[in-house]
């Protein structure tokens, strides 16, 4: 969606942050245990104030977030009791570093960004339409390094609604990382779930994958054009 978009729903709040979880995801703490974490760097896209930024604190070498809505960032602060330092458009507290910017203006030679291990995805890709999401998987491509972890959490559901969380399906997470070895660890029906209720939805499946990087795909079409104008 357009930033105005999140600057409003954080504005607005309530229903319409919803996705903002209460707790620490299940997901994290089943799929990237303290074991996983330990000296790691973790880059978490489009983090608002998630909690699970906290656990990935206690264990790795450092939390990396980015976020465009400073709101939600000194909501994070200031809700955990966190002291912060402000540098810049950064927002650091020990390990932890928010970047208050558009994800689609970093790049990977971010002092931030040069050894990511593990991107911490739950509720980024399925916040965005179509266009956006290609967008921004070419972003994630150029961000994340050959080796790295990559942990995707998507909702797949019918009737598909016009706006976020948009649903998707596994055979389009797999299209989308065709350069992943891919596990989809999780993807239970939740007939409970809120949307369920609320969109009167036939379904609603909450998927995880577990994934690692194998090669760049840019490198890849580069080597591709290369051998075509030779």
């Amino acid at each position: 969606m357009e930033q105005q978009f999140w600057f409003k729903s954080w504005e607005l709040e309530g229903s319409y942050t919803s996705f903002h979880r209460r707790d620490i995801h299940p997901y994290a703490l089943k799929h990237l245990p303290p074991t996983d974490l330990i000296g790691k760097t973790v880059f978490v896209p489009l983090c608002g104030k998630t909690l699970d930024m906290l656990y990935f604190s206690k264990y790795a070498n450092r939390v990396v977030g980015i976020e465009i809505v400073e709101k939600a960032v000194l909501q994070f602060f200031d809700e955990n009791q966190l002291p912060y330092r402000k540098i810049g458009n950064r927002y650091v507290c020990g390990n932890m570093t928010i970047i208050c910017d558009d994800l689609f203006e970093l790049s990977r030679q971010d002092p931030d960004l040069r050894h990511v291990d593990i991107v911490y995805d739950r509720a980024s890709l399925v916040a965005l339409p179509y266009d956006m999401r290609m967008q921004y998987l070419r972003k994630m491509e150029e961000l994340t390094p050959v080796g790295a972890l990559y942990f995707l959490n998507t909702l797949e559901y019918s009737p598909t609604l016009s706006t976020p969380p948009f649903s998707i399906t596994p055979l389009e997470t797999q299209s989308y990382f065709l350069n992943y070895h891919i596990e989809h660890v999780e993807q239970p029906i939740l007939p409970n779930h809120g949307m369920v209720r609320k969109f009167n939805l036939d379904y609603l499946i909450e998927h995880g994958y577990v994934m690692q990087k194998l090669y760049d795909t840019y490198s890849v079409e580069w080597l591709v054009a290369s051998e075509v104008t030779d």
